[in-house]
């Protein structure tokens, strides 16, 4: 069994809209490389990725896809 964790960065979504004022959505979209929020489809292959086969010696890792918001 392996449990692994995704954190995505600041999303384009209307959750995040919805928590976020204008000033905090545009210093969070310039702290990316890409000068912009992240997608949900961005984030959705590596979720789909943990749970295949190729993962078997993937276990205990937190997988920061945030467009470099947060590296380690």
């Amino acid at each position: 069994m392996t449990v692994n964790v995704v954190a995505p960065g600041p999303l384009d979504t209307p959750f995040f809209h919805g928590e976020e004022n204008e000033q905090s959505t545009a210093y969070l979209a310039a702290t990316s490389v890409h000068k912009r929020l992240g997608l949900p489809t961005e984030i959705a292959p590596v979720i789909g990725f943990l749970p295949s086969d190729e993962t078997g010696w993937i276990t205990a890792l937190t997988i920061f896809v945030n467009g470099g918001f947060v590296s380690r």
